[in-house]
C-alpha cells in the first residue's frame, strides 16, 4: 500500500513539475510573440518615405496598398490577444479555448506576414509580363525597413507555431498519463 502511494506522489510531483515547466516556457514564448508582432507592427504603420520619381513626389506609407494595411492591423491583434492571454495561461492550460485562440492567433499572424510578403516581392523584383516595374529602387529606405517588418512578423509566427505545438505536446502527455 506505501509503495502505490509513493508511486501516486512521485507521478503528481513530476505532473506538477512538468506543468510548472510548460507554463514558463509558454509565457516566455508568448510574451516575446507579442513583442517580435508589436515591432512589426509598429515598425510598418511608422514606416514612411517620399521620392521624386518623374519629376512627381511620391509617398510610400503602408496605406499603400492593403496588404499592407493588414499587416499592421493582423500584427496588432495578435500582439493585443498575446498580452491580454498572458495572465490567463495559468487557469486555461488544461482547456481546449485557450489552444483554439491560438490557432487562430496563429492563423492570423501567418495571413497577414504571407500578404506583406507577396507584395513586398513584387515591389524588389517587379513582374515582368505583365509590366510591374520595380519599386525598391525608388524607395530604398522604405522597402528595407518593410523586409525587417516582415521578418519580425515571421518569428512572430515561429514563436506562435511553437506555443501550439508545444501545448498539442503538453496535452497529449497529460491525456496519456491518465
Amino acid at each position: 500500500m506505501e509503495s502505490a502511494a509513493l508511486k501516486r506522489d512521485q507521478k503528481e510531483q513530476a505532473t506538477k513539475r512538468a506543468r510548472g515547466k510548460y507554463l514558463k516556457i509558454h509565457v516566455v514564448c508568448k510574451a516575446s510573440a507579442a513583442i517580435a508582432t508589436l515591432v512589426a507592427a509598429a515598425l510598418m504603420g511608422f514606416n514612411k518615405q517620399i521620392s521624386n520619381v518623374a519629376g512627381f513626389e511620391i509617398k510610400a506609407t503602408y496605406n499603400s496598398s492593403p496588404a499592407f494595411k493588414f499587416f499592421v492591423i493582423g500584427n496588432a491583434i495578435a500582439c493585443g490577444y498575446s498580452v491580454l492571454s498572458l495572465p490567463f495561461v495559468a487557469y486555461m492550460v488544461e482547456g481546449w479555448m485557450l489552444n483554439l485562440l491560438d490557432l487562430l492567433n496563429l492563423g492570423l499572424v501567418m495571413a497577414a506576414a504571407s500578404a506583406a510578403a507577396a507584395i513586398g516581392y513584387v515591389g524588389k523584383y517587379g513582374n515582368d509580363e505583365i509590366g510591374w516595374t520595380k519599386v525598391c529602387p525608388y524607395y530604398e529606405k522604405f522597402c528595407g525597413r518593410t523586409q525587417i517588418s516582415i521578418a519580425c512578423s515571421y518569428v512572430g509566427f515561429l514563436l506562435f507555431l511553437f506555443v501550439c505545438a508545444m501545448s498539442s505536446v503538453y496535452k497529449s502527455r497529460l491525456s496519456n498519463s491518465d
